[in-house]
């Protein structure tokens, strides 16, 4: 609980606030006291959104579903005002931290716990249902883990199950990385969207991270939308439950009702697969496994179930680490200091994350490299040795971005806000709201961030397809640079005086002016990607589903395309000598994905390199351009010595 601002009201209703508990789309959240002394939670709509006739309405919506559910299952509903100004609503107060932040702090839980955990919120969601309503924004931060059984909570979207639409005007809502395809695709939800989101939240409490997690949004969309779901070492039971809520297919996944039964023990209705694929160590290829030794569905018994939920409650509840109570996954510690530099970079795989690597960076000395998760972790590694020197967290979201200021002292890195960190202690020196600016936003991650060669300057993606500079040292926004539809990626020129960004258009914009400079065509498909050569003279543009292009940036000429073995799509980095450039280009026969090094001069492949598991979503090149750094989704960074 955080103290109350100045401008927070002291009471609501008859209820006397005490603090904030947090802030969501569109309500302030706070912990109260009622006359009788009991603590509740009373949620207010913003003040910018009190005069709006929709937000209103969804205030409603989400008092009458919170009603109508009832029991158990959520928090019960103490008194309520839609009409009042601002529009508030008084809950019971449930002691317990959510999901989201039991993992974050004590790791993944164990099988068993995950198990129990989705009998008791396939219950919930099922009484959800029964209601006729969808919730549709079910995701780790909406589950409290009380020491009575975890609770959902947060109907603020939630609608009739047979809605036609999202929201009155169509649009999507919701948190993205725990979205089903429907939901991103912005066609009609029913309740077998909640159960693909189960799916998502069931996952993350196994291995800390969304099925889907990358490093943009769009990638996240694209994820969700056409690649297979990223379980990692999940196996029997659990891996066939996980992978039939997963199903693209809305009708191939099971009912809540029907998850249920078979977790307690009864043959549902609708059988669903149990027989699913393992992922080889080493290979990234599937062969064909049975769950548990082959035992049939009905295996899983309601002792089992409700033995892994007492454990799980427990370790909300006392305050006892979950490993020691749920058989959790192995302690979190740094390794002591790395010893003196070694002559050589190391060459090789950088374990230590929980989840998918979403993106790396070098130092300007180039003595050291920060991998960014899609925990919200960084890590920050001995180039010359592989150890790991130093943890950084405080992200909840997947970190998009990692820059260093010129000296080295300073990590800037982006998430779900922008954090600024001291590189040698880990101490996060400054946090910058990127969200608070952007007019309706609701609570999603940056897609897009760069730093100026020098570190003062910041680049984020803002609203309406605006770019938003940022002064790191005040945080304050310094500029707002007008884009094109929207911004995926973002990069500085030479000594910052120029910036680049886009997503279905290209723009070139003077920083000191806010003057836009040139308008490059359009890709098939978004741009995710972007960098410019250190001279300033040379563009790339990467996309998910198209090869990267070359750009003049003086003239605005397309200078190629880069193909030669397979589409060159993903992240792409151009060394600093401005000679190479680095993207991905596929998979090799073995099923690694396959990073491939360009001459810029001819536009030909003069090198791959093959080790990673899982798909590329980040790379970037050593100040020397000797090593170059990857990150994938198969949990690893990679360190590549290239000379």
């Amino acid at each position: 609980m955080k103290p109350l601002r100045p401008e927070d009201p002291r009471q609501v209703g008859s209820y006397l606030l005490r603090g904030r508990l947090g802030a969501g789309g569109m309500g302030e959240v706070y912990l109260g006291r009622s006359p009788g002394g009991r603590d509740v939670v009373v949620k207010l709509i913003r003040s910018e959104y009190a005069g709006e006739p929709k937000y209103r309405r969804r205030f409603a919506r989400e008092v009458q579903a919170a009603q109508r559910v009832g029991g158990f299952h959520t928090a019960q509903v103490v008194e309520a005002d839609p009409e009042a100004d601002p529009p508030w609503m008084v809950t019971e107060y449930i002691p317990g931290p959510s999901l989201q932040e039991l993992v974050q702090a004590r790791g993944p839980l164990s099988a068993e716990a995950v198990l129990a955990l989705a009998a008791q919120l396939s219950e919930g969601l099922a009484a959800i249902h029964a209601c006729g309503l969808v919730h549709r924004d079910l995701k780790p931060g909406n589950v409290v883990m009380a020491d009575s059984g975890p609770r959902i909570i947060d109907f603020g979207i939630a609608r009739e199950a047979d809605a036609s639409v999202l929201t009155e005007d169509g649009t999507v809502v919701g948190t993205y990385a725990f979205m089903s395809p429907e939901q991103v695709h912005a066609r009609q939800v029913g309740r077998a969207s909640d159960v693909f989101s189960l799916g998502g939240v069931l996952v993350f409490a196994a291995t800390g991270h969304s099925p889907f997690a990358a490093g943009t949004l769009p990638a996240i969309v694209y994820r969700i939308g056409g690649a297979e779901p990223e379980l990692g070492g999940i196996g029997g039971e659990l891996r066939g439950l996980l992978t039939a809520c997963l199903a693209k297919n809305p009708e191939a996944r099971p009912t809540a009702n029907e998850l249920l039964a078979w977790l307690g023990g009864s043959v549902p209705d609708r059988p669903f697969p149990i027989s699913t694929t393992m992922t080889e160590p080493g290979l990234g290829r599937t062969g064909a496994t049975t769950g548990d030794g082959g035992k049939a569905p009905g295996t899983v018994r309601r002792r089992f179930v409700l033995g892994g939920l007492a454990a799980v409650a427990a370790a909300a509840a006392t305050g006892v680490p979950a490993a020691v109570i749920a058989s959790q996954r192995g302690e979190r510690r740094d390794p002591p200091a790395a010893p003196a530099r070694a002559a050589a970079s190391f060459t090789g795989s950088l374990t230590g994350h929980g989840a998918v690597v979403s993106s790396v960076a070098f130092a300007p000395d180039g003595r050291s490299v920060a991998s960014g998760g899609g925990d919200g972790t960084i890590l920050l590694w001995d180039v010359a040795t592989g150890r790991k020197i130093r943890t950084f967290t405080g992200h909840t979201y997947p970190v998009v971005s990692i820059a260093f200021s010129g000296d080295g002292r300073t990590m800037t890195s982006g998430a779900e806000i922008v954090r600024v960190w001291d590189v040698s202690t880990a101490r996060q020196i400054r946090k910058i709201s990127t969200q608070s600016r952007i007019p309706g936003g609701f609570d999603i991650e940056i897609r897009a961030m760069a730093a100026s060669p020098d570190g003062r300057t910041l680049a984020t993606d803002g609203a309406e397809g605006h770019v938003l500079l940022w002064d790191v040292a005040t945080g304050k926004v310094t500029r707002t640079l007008p884009g094109s539809s929207a911004d995926n990626a973002v990069a500085f020129g030479p000594r910052g005086a120029t910036l680049v960004g886009g997503a279905d258009n290209i723009v070139l914009w003077d920083v000191a002016t806010g003057a836009r400079i040139r308008l490059f065509g359009s890709m098939r498909g978004a741009a995710t990607s972007i960098a410019l050569s250190s001279d300033g003279r040379t563009l790339a543009v990467g996309g998910a589903s198209s090869a990267t292009l070359l750009w003049d940036v003086a003239t605005g000429r397309k200078i190629r395309t880069l193909t030669g073995q397979g589409d060159s799509t993903g992240p792409i980095a151009i060394s600093h000598d401005g000679r190479t450039l680095a993207n991905t280009v596929g998979r090799e026969a073995r099923g690694s994905e396959v990073i491939a090094l360009w001459d810029l001069a001819t536009g030909k492949i003069i090198r791959t390199l093959a080790g990673h598991t899982g798909t590329v979503t980040s790379v970037a090149f050593s100040p020397d351009g000797k090593s170059l750094a990857s990150a994938s989704e198969d949990r690893t960074a990679r360190l590549w010595r290239l000379t």
